[in-house]
């Protein structure tokens, strides 16, 4: 393998995290083009393709194959570096954990929307409802100290997912109401729509009927089946050795049957 014509790259340049000189272990780096671990040969990192999948001629190859590798430091110093990098990461991590609270369960259906005694979406009741919620949310967020620096207290989730719930039957109520209205409408149209079909219906019994005295030409042996003219046989020919043939194999399934029957 001959090694790319690229500058060397020096080892001590490479952040330690991506470069593997443990003893008993393969040497391997990452690859900067391609960004996946690849092992080392002979100084140079081992060709690759992009697409792992893709094997043979056809599969591109990676601009970082056969690159050489300086190695400038020590293992022991690369142990150094790793041990330097690993300070450096624990020092930026948080002492203090942070849990991510629960989310809320989802509001029941049955409780989106309530509905009245007929079966009318009782939106005219949710609306003061949702009001009052608005107006209690916004009350506590001014008198609230942990809720106005963006935080949030038990109070104020539980007025908060109130609104919520509120404002979902409000929005179920009121697809409700346009779906009533829209099935009222429709009541409305339908005896238009039949008034107009009894309109139109003389004319379209007199076609039919005109369509039914109508003469039928005759159908050619070889032109394919016309309305109401059958261009195939409808019986067998040779009626009589029908029979017969049906008759013999009447006989045939008795035998068989007898046959099969225990002695």
């Amino acid at each position: 393998m001959r090694p790319s014509r690229r500058p060397a790259l020096k080892a001590s340049e490479i952040p330690p995290q991506n470069l593997n000189l443990r003893d008993g272990e393969r040497q391997s780096i990452v690859c900067p083009d391609c960004d996946t671990w690849h092992p080392l040969y002979r100084k140079m990192i081992k060709t690759h393709h992009l697409d792992r999948e893709v094997r043979g001629g056809r599969a591109p190859r990676c601009p970082g194959s056969a690159w050489l590798i300086d190695m400038d430091i020590s293992v022991e110093q690369w142990g150094e570096m790793m041990l330097a990098a690993d300070s450096t990461a624990t020092g930026r991590r948080s002492a203090r954990q942070h849990y991510k609270p629960l989310e809320q369960p989802p509001t029941p259906i049955y409780r989106l929307a309530d509905r009245g005694p007929q079966g009318t979406p009782t939106l005219h009741r949710l609306l003061p409802l949702l009001e009052r919620a608005r107006h209690a949310v916004v009350q506590h967020r001014t008198a609230c100290s942990l809720c106005k620096a963006d935080g949030r207290c038990a109070a104020g989730r539980a007025l908060e997912v109130r609104l919520a719930e509120t404002d979902a039957s409000c929005t179920i109520a009121r697809e409700q109401l346009k779906h009533q209205e829209r099935r009222q409408f429709d009541r409305a149209a339908a005896p238009n729509r039949q008034s107009a079909w009894a309109a139109v219906l003389p004319a379209v019994q007199d076609a039919d009927i005109r369509r039914a005295v109508a003469p039928v030409p005759p159908a050619r042996p070889g032109a394919p089946a016309q309305a109401e003219v059958p261009s195939v046989p409808t019986e067998p020919d040779g009626i009589e050795a029908y029979n017969r043939r049906q008759a013999e194999l009447g006989k045939q399934y008795a035998r068989k049957a007898l046959a099969a029957l225990p002695a």
